[in-house]
């Protein structure tokens, strides 16, 4: 499946060494930025940096199947309302999501959404799509959807929607899984936590702190 391309094209896992390194690098862009960080005992360990700028960044075994290895996941708490729910990921991703998810049911010859599945995956099924068509470049290469098209559209504003736009002709690539989920009032990107750089830290925490920012504008 796509899905398992996709997975390939991120690794199959690390060793010990390549654990250490990677937290390395994000202790070394941490400092660089004078953001705190601790780590976490675990079955493969973890890493914690709290920002400056009230979000922070975990570094850890992967939580979603759609990765291997490490995952790596900026969340910040915007204080919105619990029951808004977003999504946004390249349409790419977004058709191997659903072609896992159709898989799954029919191997397990189930009619309903599995409440066992990741929310975003089961969102794809749920949510309805938010017009992408004022923002050409988004609009040719991802998708939003929510439960909550008002609070969507407000967060997307110029500034946020030319910041994507850059990312997408920059780094966020059809290659790229990465996921962006508003959720029980928390805004969280999901990425692969594999080989991970300091200047790739640099882009998606600017990006991430830009959304964090716009959100919370948005409510």
């Amino acid at each position: 499946m796509m899905l398992d391309a996709l997975k390939r094209l991120i690794g199959a896992g690390q060793s010990p060494a390549k654990g250490a390194d990677q937290q390395q690098v994000l202790a070394t862009w941490a400092k660089a930025e004078g953001h705190k960080l601790k780590t976490v005992s675990g079955q493969s360990g973890g890493v914690v940096v709290d920002t400056t700028a009230g979000w922070r960044i975990e570094w850890g075994p992967a939580q979603r199947p759609y990765f291997t290895g490490h995952e790596l996941r900026f969340r910040f708490d915007a204080g919105v309302p619990a029951d808004v729910q977003i999504l946004f990921l390249t349409k790419v991703l977004a058709h191997s999501l659903e072609t896992d998810v159709f898989q799954r049911f029919t191997d397990a010859m189930q009619t309903r959404v599995d409440n066992t599945l990741p929310e975003e995956m089961r969102w794809l099924a749920m949510h309805a799509k938010v017009p992408l068509s004022e923002h050409p470049v988004l609009h040719r290469r991802f998708l939003m959807l929510s439960n909550a098209e008002g609070i969507a559209k407000l967060w997307l504003d110029p500034e946020f929607a030319a910041a994507l736009e850059s990312a997408a002709a920059a780094w966020w690539t059809d290659a790229l899984v990465a996921v962006m989920t508003v959720n029980r009032g928390i805004l969280t990107v999901r990425m692969s936590g594999d080989d991970i750089e300091v200047n790739q830290l640099r882009l998606v925490s600017a990006l991430f702190d830009l959304a964090a920012r716009k959100l919370v504008d948005a409510v």
